[in-house]
């Protein structure tokens, strides 16, 4: 599966990232409030960190191994609001499900519009489940979660990753969504 490269919403715009989404997702990055429940590593956390996972993720869409990760955009200014994408799950089929916003963003439901968006397009090109790693602790991601109609599966504890897209282990709740619900997804 290959990142689209454009999905409209009513507010928004999801599209690949470019290096002109640097400095918003930097600030993003270095923010530590907005990346306290996310499992980024230290290193990913600075202004170098941040500028190779920017170029690793555009480097990737024309790649075998392409990262399924876009750009949240206001429609209007093409602004970068925060990202929205999806991996594989490891050892089972479907899609884990991620979503940030800038903190000065936030409350507005924006990354509920994304995640619908991006959930619906991949159930329409055959995605059968959906997986968000939720710490609960994170009341607003729990809230997307709920609105999307995932449902709470149990505790998870994901584990660290090493390399370009590593990432710290994770303690959390998994909540799954099925391709059927998925698509009755209102997107309007």
């Amino acid at each position: 599966m290959t990142a689209p490269h454009r999905i409209a919403t009513g507010r928004l715009v999801l599209r690949r990232h470019t290096m002109a989404d640097l400095d918003a997702f930097t600030s993003f990055m270095l923010d530590a409030q907005a990346t306290r429940w996310m499992a980024f590593t230290p290193e990913q956390k600075t202004a170098q960190g941040a500028r190779q996972m920017l170029e690793y993720v555009i480097a990737s869409y024309d790649s075998p191994q392409p990262v399924y990760s876009l750009t949240i955009a206001d429609a209007k200014t093409d602004a970068y609001l925060g990202s929205c994408g999806m991996h594989p799950l490891d050892g089972e089929a479907g899609m884990q499900v991620y979503y940030t916003v800038l903190p000065a963003h936030q409350g507005r439901g924006l990354a509920t519009e994304a995640a619908r968006a991006m959930i619906a397009a991949a159930a329409g090109a055959g995605v059968e489940r959906f997986v968000a790693f939720v710490v609960p602790a994170n009341a607003a991601s729990v809230r997307v979660a709920q609105k999307l109609g995932f449902v709470d599966e149990g505790p998870v504890v994901t584990p660290e990753a090493k390399g370009a897209a590593g990432h710290l282990s994770l303690q959390g709740r998994r909540h799954a969504l099925s391709r059927e619900a998925a698509l009755l997804l209102d997107t309007a």
